[in-house]
């Protein structure tokens, strides 16, 4: 029981007399599965909606405060931020696709997605898809049934045509088939490679519940026939 909490306090010691390792150990923390910090996150820039320029320095502030709590580790914001500038290091991304996702699958307006504005700010290219996709008349699709809630879900077009040679060297660009999903979610279509199947049963008459074999005799009836069950059988009082 004792061998997790010692691996914590090597830790903590390490990165303490280490500032390098202390900022490589924040900025490679798993911020996209932390989905603490993402409510927090959401929390502090709704709070400071009215004033966006502020963004990126309140996200820094939630990921110190978020960080400490997790590892019981002080990070310096500042100090960081100039560690990041001196070493020419691209920070890691700490907003998920699919938080971005959702947020552009519920939030109509593009200037009420406070992700998408601070991915904006922080230079990544992630936002600026996640703002340009405007609300959009739902498809022609006379004859068929459309559930209410897929009919009153916001609708938009989100393929946007990228120049590969625009992305910036050693980072990954933002994938295609990401895309290519949410425009089949938005617009109704369906999914390649998604197999169909009928919401109703199919009865196959060839398939029965009844059985067709007889069933085996129970242990008692092995090796008897009626007849030796009837002499078997104790003779009634009076009887001769």
């Amino acid at each position: 029981m004792a061998a997790p909490n010692q691996s914590l306090a090597d830790f903590q010691r390490h990165v303490t007399s280490n500032p390098d390792a202390l900022h490589v150990a924040f900025d490679t923390y798993p911020w996209t599965k932390d989905r603490v910090f993402l409510e927090q996150l959401k929390t502090a820039l709704s709070n400071a909606k009215s004033n966006i320029d502020r963004f990126p320095e309140i996200s820094l502030q939630i990921r110190v405060q978020r960080f400490e709590q997790s590892t019981q580790l002080k990070v310096d914001g500042e100090a960081f931020t100039q560690w990041l500038s001196n070493n020419n290091r691209i920070p890691t991304r700490f907003i998920s696709e699919q938080a971005v996702m959702d947020e552009v699958m519920t939030v109509p307006d593009p200037q009420d997605r406070l992700l998408a504005q601070l991915l904006v700010l922080l230079g990544d290219e992630l936002g600026p898809i996640a703002l340009s996709h405007q609300a959009a008349s739902a498809p022609d699709q006379a004859g068929v049934s459309i559930p209410s809630w897929q009919s009153s879900a916001p609708t938009a077009a989100l393929y946007i045509e990228k120049d590969p040679s625009s992305a910036e060297p050693g980072k990954e660009p933002y994938p295609k088939k990401f895309e290519e999903i949410i425009e089949f979610l938005q617009t109704g279509k369906e999914i390649p490679g998604i197999r169909q199947i009928p919401d109703t049963v199919i009865e196959d008459p060839t398939i029965t519940t009844h059985g067709r074999l007889a069933a085996p005799p129970k242990p008692w009836e092995i090796g008897r026939t009626p007849s030796t069950v009837e002499l078997e059988l104790p003779a009634k009082q009076g009887e001769t």
